[in-house]
């Protein structure tokens, strides 16, 4: 029997029992993975278990009878201290794990790591005992850590979807809103041309009706009715123009005009749209020059600036309109933009809000507006477009709350230009050898008309409603020499597609299309680089002109 059992069953029952929970602490002080560290009244290290050394990098040896403070960093030393007086004052015997705030411990190698600790008190014969368990949660930390950035992330990561998915779906609905507006100029330019076509024919029968009906009148006060009614006519043409030319299907014109003739159609027609709160006032100046321009573009040009004067003066203004011969010198700051030398301006002014000098700056940028919801921003864009194809300029002068004024510049048509303009030939060509014209109409009663016209002139005329019955009529008829089609026939084959056919199978016979929009059938474009077209409604000497050069043209 060994010395130690001996001893064990020499001791009493009390001394047997402590001895085993001594053993027992020691075995649980031993395995422990957290710090376990006994302090005196004086809070010295009494007891430092393996999971301490572990934790903090110091041996037993170095720390028993130590302050505890060479556990903690400098700067808690006064909050520890405060803290375990409070805590051996206070009648509480623990304090569990995690009731405190964070702590930070203070490793041997002077580096610092997050705890957590608890803390309890023994009071054995008179002495107080203060047992710490101490908890390494760097791990933890750095784990919360790693989970809170990557929420972070995750979180930046969907609001940078989010809004990627919020951009491209207000992309899509601007495209959309973009192709809307698209789709609906696109029916606006189709129903303009159904308009145009149809109204023109209706114009054609007018004037044609007048024309013949003037030939037979010999009163005076007849003819001068007769020619008002042939001024409202073509009043009524030069409105289906602008409508073409707004839907952007009608290429420029331009003409030898005198603006001031022009700006005072444009002064009553804008008097009654502009509305009683805004005051027009013109001034043309004498003996303005001559200009080269499309009569109908300048027209828009300076409605278009006028409409955008009034909504510059929601509560009313004043609006002017000028005209001045002007001459640009080599030295002048605009000559950087056009050729010196002489051009008509044409000023519009209004009392209107202005504009800052951002806008000004990106005034003719295509699609820039300062209208949301109500412009398309290709208005003054267009003007500068137009001026600028027309051998121009065009300026605006604006200051925030004072007003605009927006120039546009035409180069003055020369003398000579000028007077062989004004001493045209008014001359009507007849029939030199009473050929035979073939006409092509579906209406009926504009095709009387044509006919009468035609014959008037010196010619031979036949009539087909239609491309078939024309096509039969040419194969049976070899005296035909010309075939005068209207573009748009019906259900059928077109006008365009009938001088194909005239151009394949009877070449020696000429073709002369006419038609009230410039776009029809295959496209305006295409038909104009092959064939003569005369647009509708025409006048009795644009008709015999257009069947002379046509006759007398080459093939093709």
């Amino acid at each position: 029997m060994s010395e130690e059992v001996r001893e064990e069953r020499g001791k009493g029952p009390v001394e047997a029992q402590s001895s085993q929970a001594e053993s027992t602490m020691a075995a649980i002080l031993a395995i422990a993975a957290d710090a376990i560290i006994a302090l005196d009244e004086q809070r010295r290290i009494t007891q430092f278990n393996y999971g301490a050394e572990q934790i903090f990098g110091y041996a037993k040896d170095e720390v028993i009878g130590r302050s505890v403070n060479v556990l903690i960093p400098d700067r808690f030393h006064s909050r520890h201290d405060e803290h375990v007086a409070s805590f051996a004052s206070s009648g509480v015997a623990a304090r569990r794990m995690g009731e405190r705030r964070e702590i930070f411990g203070l490793r041997k190698d002077g580096s610092e790591f997050p705890a957590e600790a608890s803390i309890t008190q023994l009071g054995e014969t008179g002495e107080r005992i203060f047992m710490v368990v101490v908890r390494d949660v760097t791990d933890r930390k750095r784990y919360e850590a790693l989970l809170s950035q990557s929420n972070a992330e995750l979180e930046a990561r969907v609001m940078e979807r989010t809004a990627a998915l919020e951009e491209e779906s207000q992309r899509r609905e601007e495209a959309r809103a973009a192709l809307i507006q698209a789709q609906r100029m696109e029916a606006f330019g189709q129903l303009t041309g159904g308009i145009a076509h149809d109204f023109n024919n209706l114009l054609a029968i007018v004037l044609g009706n007048l024309e013949l009906l003037e030939a037979r009148v010999s009163e005076e006060e007849a003819s001068d009715l007769i020619r008002r009614a042939v001024g409202a006519a073509q009043m009524g043409a030069r409105l289906t123009n602008r409508l073409l030319t707004f839907a952007r299907r009608r290429p420029l014109a331009p003409t030898l005009l005198n603006a001031n003739d022009l700006m005072l159609g444009i002064a009553e027609l804008l008097k009654r749209a502009l509305g009683e709160r805004t005051t027009l006032t013109t001034v043309l100046a004498r003996a303005l020059w001559q200009t080269r321009a499309d009569p109908s573009e300048l027209e828009n040009a300076v409605i278009n600036l006028a409409i955008n004067a009034r909504d510059a003066m929601p509560k009313g203004g004043k609006l002017l309109i000028e005209t001045e011969n002007v001459t640009i010198g080599t030295a002048d700051p605009i000559a950087q933009e056009c050729a010196a030398g002489d051009y008509i301006a044409i000023r519009v002014t209004d009392t209107g809000s202005g504009m800052s000098p951002q806008t000004l700056k990106r005034a003719f940028e295509p699609f820039f507006t300062t209208k949301e919801g109500r412009g398309t921003g290709l208005g003054l864009s267009t003007i500068y477009g137009f001026a600028r194809q027309s051998g121009g300029h065009v300026t605006i002068e604006s200051q925030l709350g004072h007003g605009t004024t927006v120039t546009l510049y035409l180069p003055r048509v020369d003398a000579s230009e000028a007077a062989a303009s004004g001493n045209s030939d008014d001359t009507v060509p007849l029939s030199e050898n009473c050929e035979t014209v073939l006409v092509v109409e579906d209406n009926a009663e504009l095709c009387e008309i044509v006919l009468r016209r035609i014959e008037a002139l010196g010619y031979v005329v036949l009539s087909a409603p239609n491309a078939s019955a024309a096509i039969a009529m040419l194969e049976k008829e070899p005296d035909i020499a010309l075939v005068f089609s209207d573009i748009v026939l019906g259900s059928g084959p077109s006008g365009y597609d009938l001088g194909l056919w005239v151009r394949a199978h009877k070449p020696e016979v000429k073709v002369l299309l006419t038609t009230g929009y410039a776009s029809d059938a295959a496209g305006g474009e295409k038909i104009e680089d092959e064939f003569e077209v005369l647009h509708k409604p025409y006048s009795r000497k644009d008709l015999a002109v257009a069947l002379h050069s046509t006759l007398n043209a080459g093939d093709g």
